[in-house]
């Protein structure tokens, strides 16, 4: 049975590598919340490949770069922008790993690039699917919302103010209300509502 070699984990190629897939272990937990392990050995294995890296003399500008990309994937993530943050955070990701390290221990151009292309890839993937997430949940609860009851608050002619499940709504209604009369709502339009009397 093999003994731990920290040899191994202080290349700074594997020390890139375990960077990376510790970025793609949080990912996986921030999509799937609840595993726990993902997150766990994502942490662990980011922050050794990190100490591995500072061993070797980094460059100001090569974490500057990693720190630009970091900020640009998360943003990408978050609130997808089209590709755009997740290609500039790849481009600075790689350029920033292939400056880190002075040779001859530099990190070598086919680890940097390809991992980089990838996570950059991935990010843009994971946005989408957030974004496709966020989209449908709205329209979802658009629809769920046509149909239910409420309170008129104040008099709407043609706006005013409802209560329904629990909140205030921006309310339009193309016949006068009365304030205290009950509406259904019969669309949904953002933060207002269109309601009718209710017969």
């Amino acid at each position: 049975m093999g003994q731990f070699d920290p040899v191994f984990f202080a290349n700074t190629n594997v020390a890139f590598l375990l960077v990376v897939l510790g970025i793609l272990a949080v990912y996986w937990e921030l999509h799937a919340p609840g595993m726990v392990v993902p997150g766990v050995v994502g942490v662990c294995a980011f922050f050794v490949g990190v100490w591995f890296l500072s061993q070797d003399h980094p460059t100001w500008y090569g974490m500057l770069l990693l720190l630009v990309a970091l900020i640009l994937l998360v943003v990408e993530l978050k609130f997808y922008t089209h590709m755009v943050s997740g290609l500039a955070g790849s481009a600075a990701l790689a350029a920033g790993a292939l400056l880190l390290i002075p040779a001859p221990h530099s990190i070598a151009p086919w680890v940097a690039v390809p991992l980089s292309l990838a996570l950059g890839v991935i990010t843009v993937f994971l946005g989408t699917l957030a974004m496709r997430a966020h989209h449908n949940k709205v329209a979802v609860g658009e629809k769920a919302m046509i149909g239910e009851l409420g309170t008129a608050r104040t008099k709407i002619d043609p706006t005013g103010t409802v209560f329904v499940r629990g909140e205030y709504w921006q309310a339009h209604s193309a016949q006068p209300i009365e304030a205290g009369e009950p509406v259904t709502v019969v669309h949904v339009d953002g933060l207002t509502v269109d309601v009718e009397r209710v017969a």
